[in-house]
């Protein structure tokens, strides 16, 4: 039976997915590649009131988990989530533009232009969701940090930052470290954490690949571990 956080990152994964198709059918119908100065405002203008629908969605998900979560655990006292608030247009524009800098070239690929604001825009969106339940977490007296609970098929980069447990803390402290496309979520913990099979699994391999090594040298022996071909798991994110 799914757990509480594997149930809250499916949902966000949804959002995410459902979004994607979204900023895909507004593309189709609003850019002009032989038109970019005419049609990439509007454009951008269509995709930044998406992201504030589904910021919203996302933040008010995470809010919802963050009460069950809390009241799983046991624990006393009220606690009120305030949503974190979704990117504005700015924040929205720059990231479009970056995406399709690509298209101002001699010969445009809309393909991959594409690929990169949806991979852009998911992230503003999600990282309102997580902004949420990150803000709740440093405000919350009772809540002892968060761990990161990873997606199915993660990367090496995520699966190495989950097996570190529940020692995040904030934004500050320790970043969640988002890359693009990577749609892990922060599960916040209230008493003693458990980590689940898998992230059982990926300490040993830690432990492994890595004695005798430290820093990037440590990494990267667990990288090539997680990657081998006896594993044929995850996409490299995150350098």
């Amino acid at each position: 039976m799914p757990t509480a956080a594997a149930e809250h990152q499916a949902a966000q994964a949804s959002l995410a997915a459902a979004l994607a198709r979204e900023v895909a059918a507004v593309w189709q119908a609003l850019l002009n590649v032989a038109q970019l100065a005419k049609t990439l405002p509007d454009l951008s203008a269509v995709i930044a009131a998406l992201v504030g629908q589904y910021g919203s969605a996302s933040a008010a998900v995470a809010a919802d988990y963050y009460g069950t979560a809390r009241l799983n655990a046991g624990v006393s006292g009220l606690f009120t989530v305030v949503p974190a608030s979704p990117p504005d247009h700015g924040q929205v524009d720059a990231g479009v533009r970056w995406a399709t800098k690509g298209l101002w070239t001699p010969a445009p690929d809309p393909v991959p232009a594409l690929k990169l604001t949806q991979a852009a825009v998911e992230t503003l969106v999600l990282d309102t969701g997580r902004d949420t339940l990150i803000g709740a977490v440093e405000t919350d007296r009772k809540a002892r940090g968060f761990a990161r609970h990873t997606e199915p098929g993660c990367c090496y980069f995520c699966a190495m930052l989950a097996t570190r447990g529940d020692v995040y803390r904030s934004r500050q402290s320790a970043s969640f470290q988002a890359h693009p496309g990577d749609r892990c979520q922060p599960e916040p913990v209230f008493t003693a954490y458990e980590p689940p099979a898998q992230v059982r699994e990926w300490q040993q391999l830690w432990r492994s690949s890595t004695r005798g090594t430290s820093g990037k040298d440590a990494v990267a022996a667990f990288r090539q571990a997680f990657e081998g071909p006896a594993r044929g798991e995850g996409t490299p994110h995150g350098g």
